[in-house]
């Protein structure tokens, strides 16, 4: 028997009528899956790997569980004014606005800082301090989507998700003049992603296109921001309704 999610009839007064707009609120409990279900998904990229993987879906209450292969993949947790979600692949917990407007913040990560020593012939020259911040915020509200060939329709939340990573030198003083570094801050990739959730269903729909620059050194890096790119590459998921 089907485990129907129980929503507060609370949320109903959050919620505007029609399309969106600045003052619509939207109560993110309904854009997670209602109900028992399998979801089938489809990945390609612009290197040819293609895949096909379903997501065995629980709703029980306040809990839904989503398993892949019959692996515990995430587990979201609705409490009264966020909703948890544990990443168990990537051992990463977010949490959610329950309540959302269009520009607002879903979830922000708190700032990681990756240290390590630069190094030549065992003698440390320095540090390297890799600096990265992740936000998502709702960008609209959409009845349809017809970007691509799978084509959706209904009450969709579009999401836009900002990765900026920023790369710290620190060397140390004297350095001896054949070795070349620079102390100071580069910056790297700055990555833009989207991803879809329609009323009831969940995610449907997540695009990665980066644009790929090259820096002052002749490195590249993922600037989604320039106008103009050296080379392009694409992830994209598409559930398959």
């Amino acid at each position: 028997m089907k485990k129907v999610l129980m929503i507060s009839a609370i949320a109903s007064l959050f919620i505007g009528c029609g399309g969106g707009g600045s003052g619509t609120s939207f109560d993110m409990v309904d854009y997670l899956p209602s109900q028992d279900t399998v979801k089938r998904f489809f990945t390609t990229d612009d290197r040819g790997n293609t895949n096909f993987y379903e997501e065995d879906i629980d709703v029980n209450l306040n809990t839904i569980t989503i398993k892949i292969d019959n692996n515990i993949s995430k587990i979201f947790t609705i409490n009264e004014d966020t909703i948890v979600e544990k990443d168990i692949d990537s051992n990463i917990t977010k949490v959610l606005s329950k309540s959302i407007k269009e520009g607002d913040t879903l979830y922000s990560l708190p700032k990681t800082v990756d240290v390590e020593n630069i190094t030549f012939d065992n003698t440390v020259l320095g540090t390297r301090s890799t600096e990265l911040t992740i936000t998502c915020k709702l960008d609209k509200q959409l009845d349809k989507i017809e970007d691509y060939e799978i084509k959706y329709y209904g009450d969709i939340l579009k999401f836009k998700c900002i990765e900026d990573k920023k790369i710290v030198t620190h060397v140390i003083d004297n350095l001896p003049d054949y070795i070349n570094l620079t102390d100071g801050e580069e910056v790297s990739d700055y990555d833009i992603s989207y991803f879809y959730m329609k009323k009831g269903v969940g995610t449907i729909l997540k695009i990665n296109d980066d644009c790929i620059v090259n820096t002052r050194n002749g490195n590249e890096r993922i600037n989604d921001a320039s106008t103009v790119c050296q080379d392009e590459h694409y992830s994209h998921t598409f559930f398959l309704e």
